[in-house]
Parts: C-alpha cells; structure tokens; sequence
C-alpha cells in the first residue's frame, strides 16, 4: 500500500538560470582548444590575368576565396589543396574553402582552354 502523495505548488520552485551565452567571433573559430585563422581574399579574372596575381597565408590558415569573372569565362584553380572553382561566365562568383596545410610557394591558374598558357596564372604563398 502506497502512502499519501506530496504535492508541492509551482510557484516555490525557482527556474533555472539560463547561461549568458558569448558572441561567436567572426575571425577566428574556436576548435578544440585551438584557434583557426580564417583569410578572406576576392580574386577577379579576367582577359587572361588575375588581380590579386599574390596571395599570401600562414601555414594552417583557413582561406574563404570568392572568385569573381570578369569577362568570358574562367575558373581558379590550386592543385596543391585540390582547390578548385566551377568555370563561371561573366558577371558571375563562386567562393570555396580550404585550409592551406603546406608551406611554399604555388601556382594558381584558370584552367579554361590556353588561359594559363596565355598567362592568367598567379602565386599562392603559405608561410
């Protein structure tokens, strides 16, 4: 056999605390325990150059590209971190992430056609 039930009024328990939460940085993310540089760069293609033609990381950066075709049609490629954009026409743009994990000095280029033959191609520096 049960003995009586206890019923305590609602209103004598106090609610929880709800925890401040902290704003989330925008340049740098926390990730177990160490924290992530995150480089943001616009490169614009065009007529067979790209401007910037240099650019420049640390090693273990966290690059945000944004491609942006100028004319016709062309693409940015990295073949060391298998970074690549999609071939986009003019007008268009296309931003891609990778994390530059190697230091020296690479080559960056539009794959489209003769494009990097005629010299749309540029330096990827990771210090």
């Amino acid at each position: 056999m049960r003995g009586p039930e206890i019923v305590t009024p609602a209103d004598e328990f106090e609610p929880a605390a709800t925890p401040e939460l902290s704003p989330v940085p925008t340049q740098a993310t926390e990730i177990q325990g160490g924290a992530v540089n995150i480089k943001k760069f616009t490169v614009e293609g065009s007529n067979y150059k790209f401007s910037p033609a240099t650019i420049k990381v640390k090693k273990g950066d966290t690059v945000q590209l944004t491609f942006k075709s100028m004319d016709a049609i062309h693409d940015w490629s990295l073949d060391v971190f298998d970074a690549a954009t999609n071939q986009i026409g003019e007008g268009e743009e296309e931003e891609i992430e990778f994390v530059a994990e190697k230091a020296g000095t690479f080559e960056f280029y539009c794959s489209v056609g003769n494009h990097r033959q005629m010299g749309m191609k540029g330096k990827f520096i990771v210090e």
